[in-house]
């Protein structure tokens, strides 16, 4: 039950839609909502919907703005494309490990944003969330590199920090946004030396120009 300060916080700061900004006691209101389409797995590679529109307003004010309260409705996507992907099974899936945040920008920004929507398909599915994956060095913003620049700003950054939560397990690997798949492709490289026996990736969004 809200306390009576919530209620008088509402009143003055009525709740809105973090995307429209209508009126709306979800973060993601239900118009906003259904105008997401889901997307065909792409080079191996499952993602929810292109960074555009509703997607990419979401994203943006979920990690820039600090919106956390979008990881719930962000998350529930991920849940429905999930429900509804046949190529992809959460029933073989034995882990979930989000891609890590270095701990500067963690400090940053409070929170890891894949993980925090790691979370909510881990409550849905009952399937556990490792983030053993750590980021050794503190890469440059990949946003503005060139393709190749972005493979090479992060190799070697990545590493498992208990490769028994991994080995010889099923691992899904979640992340927020795809679009070289130079992180992912890192992060895989990683997870498979620490003894994954195979390695699925999801991911909410990709970038237009791999569509």
């Amino acid at each position: 039950m809200k306390s009576l300060f919530d209620h008088l916080l509402n009143l003055v700061f009525p709740p809105r839609c973090e995307v429209c900004r209508r009126g709306c006691a979800e973060a993601l209101c239900a118009e906003c909502f259904s105008q997401i389409r889901f997307t065909r797995p792409h080079m191996g590679i499952h993602t929810v919907s292109i960074y555009e529109g509703t997607v990419r307003a979401a994203i943006h004010r979920f990690k820039f703005k600090k919106r956390r309260r979008l990881a719930e409705p962000l998350g529930v996507l991920l849940v429905r494309y999930l429900g509804s992907n046949p190529l992809l099974s959460m029933g073989e899936i034995e882990v979930i490990v989000p891609v890590p945040l270095h701990r500067k920008r963690l400090r940053q920004r409070g929170f890891n944003q894949a993980e925090l929507l790691a979370a909510v398909v881990s409550k849905y599915f009952e399937v556990p969330v490792v983030p053993v994956l750590e980021r050794v060095r503190d890469t440059r913003a990949q946003f503005g590199l060139a393709r190749m620049a972005r493979f090479k700003n992060v190799a070697g950054a990545f590493h498992v920090s208990d490769a028994e939560a991994v080995s010889g397990r099923r691992v899904m690997l979640l992340d927020d946004i795809y679009t070289t798949g130079s992180t992912i492709a890192e992060c895989s490289r990683a997870l498979h030396k620490a003894g994954a026996r195979r390695v699925e990736v999801l991911t909410l969004s990709r970038a237009p120009d791999d569509s």
